[in-house]
């Protein structure tokens, strides 16, 4: 329920051609490795710039975040478990930055939202 939340399925429709593509979690986890390359595949370039400026964010983000955990909270468990929600928050905001992105090129495209 709480992946659905978060990470919901789209489908899109041409009605020109009665083509259909279908973003569901899978695809967040490969846009969550491959970025903007994932983009790229959806033929969107200049979003796949997009979201290459925002994956470096994102990397800086977490680079920051793990910096201040170490110096808060050393070695201790707390700040190790604090590194590993760090680390996999910043990857998973990673696919949902590069899925929001893909769902705006196509909309932008004239495909629109099924059901």
């Amino acid at each position: 329920m709480i992946v659905d939340a978060l990470f919901p399925t789209y489908r899109f429709d041409k009605a020109d051609t009665d083509d259909f593509v279908v973003i569901d979690q899978w695809s967040y986890a490969l846009a969550a490795f491959t970025g903007p390359l994932f983009v790229l595949s959806k033929r969107l370039y200049f979003l796949a710039f997009i979201d290459l400026l925002a994956m470096i964010l994102l990397a800086a983000g977490i680079i920051f975040g793990l910096t201040v955990i170490v110096h808060l909270f050393s070695a201790s468990l707390e700040g190790m478990l604090f590194m590993l929600i760090t680390v996999v928050g910043g990857v998973a905001l990673n696919g949902i930055v590069a899925v929001r992105l893909v769902r705006y090129g196509y909309l932008q495209r004239g495909w629109r939202l099924g059901y």
